[in-house]
């Protein structure tokens, strides 16, 4: 009997086994590669720029901030001095722009040309849905608001265009107030439909403005923080690309996934030392520490290694050392040694 139960505790432990490493399996890194050509086939964004609630959700169907057409032309008509509402179209037109250019410079994306998309028969017979109609949404010319769960429309258009997968991009403006200084806060939602009908890519990209505009009490000059703007967009888009490059994108399911900048994990470190820190529990024996330290500095070795590679093929793209120190989280000087190699 000890031994069928013995038995059976092995199968057991073996099924487990093999059903998580199935799991991790199915989360495979994404071969964006395999998805070329790529057409760009919705960009759009928010018309306003809306306070950051922490804790809020950012949903593709409702990422619009405003309750409709005829309140967005009302407060078009109040705030038509307001440069944070009547900038927003050269926002979007900027941030289009910005995507297409660094997708194709950096990121070395084949995508097909812009002209032939919107130019395209199919494309240009898509409608425009009622509920998009009524949203407050601000389009860059010639593109339409698709969503990626019309399948049959996205299959006319890959196959009308050649494409072998499509993406969907919908910008969200906010400003976040941190210390009497309120920043340019830019999330991008990234989607990517294949041509077997599978959503390769479903993430989100937020980043920051490095500078803030300072607040007196609840005033702030709303033209300068407009034009932190660009700076936050452009660093949106490098954490897509660099995610992607990296090979960080994994499938996911179609249910929404929180919205969260990209991180590389490293160990913690102290303000006043360069030594890892490895945080233990009292009750670890001291092989198990030193276990634990040998493991962490393997990770931060690979980590550090796979940067560096991330890093050289920028700067063979021709981007700054600037630019590459500020994307991959190395240090200004290791990128400079990297290009002087």
């Amino acid at each position: 009997m000890k031994y069928l139960h013995s038995k059976i505790a092995i199968i057991a432990t073996i099924c487990v086994v093999c059903f998580f490493g199935f799991s991790c399996a199915t989360k495979s890194a994404v071969d964006i590669s395999k998805d070329f050509p790529m057409a760009v086939v919705s960009v759009h964004s928010n018309t306003t720029i809306p306070w950051f609630e922490e804790g809020k959700t950012v949903d593709e169907d409702d990422q619009i901030n405003e309750d409709g057409l005829i309140n967005s032309m009302l407060n078009k008509s109040i705030n038509a001095k307001n440069p944070e509402i009547n900038s927003n179209k050269d926002r979007i037109e900027m941030a289009e722009d910005k995507v297409l250019t660094m997708l194709i410079n950096k990121g070395n994306f084949k995508l097909i040309d812009k002209d032939t998309v919107l130019n395209n028969k199919v494309y240009k017979e898509v409608p425009n849905g009622l509920l998009d109609f009524m949203s407050a949404t601000c389009i860059p010319v010639g593109y339409k608001k698709l969503s990626p769960d019309s399948r049959k429309i996205a299959r006319m258009i890959m196959d009308s265009l050649g494409a072998k997968s499509l993406m969907y991009i919908t910008f969200q403006f906010e400003k976040e107030k941190s210390h009497s200084q309120v920043y340019a806060r830019t999330t991008m939602s990234v989607r990517i439909l294949n041509d077997k009908g599978k959503m390769v890519v479903r993430k989100d990209y937020i980043a920051l403005s490095s500078n803030g505009v300072r607040m007196y009490g609840n005033s702030y000059d709303k033209e300068s923080l407009v034009a932190l703007f660009p700076e936050s967009i452009e660093a949106a888009v490098n954490k897509f690309i660099y995610s992607v490059t990296l090979g960080d994108v994994a499938e996911s399911t179609l249910e929404d996934e929180e919205a969260t900048p990209i991180k590389l994990n490293r160990p913690k470190t102290t303000e006043n030392s360069e030594t890892t820190e490895v945080v233990t529990d009292d009750t670890q024996s001291t092989e198990e520490v030193e276990s634990g330290e040998s493991a962490v500095e393997k990770d931060d070795s690979a980590v550090d290694s796979e940067k560096k590679a991330m890093a050289r093929r920028m700067l063979s793209r021709g981007m700054s050392a600037e630019e590459v120190a500020e994307i991959t989280e190395l240090s200004l000087e290791e990128v400079k040694a990297l290009q002087s190699e």
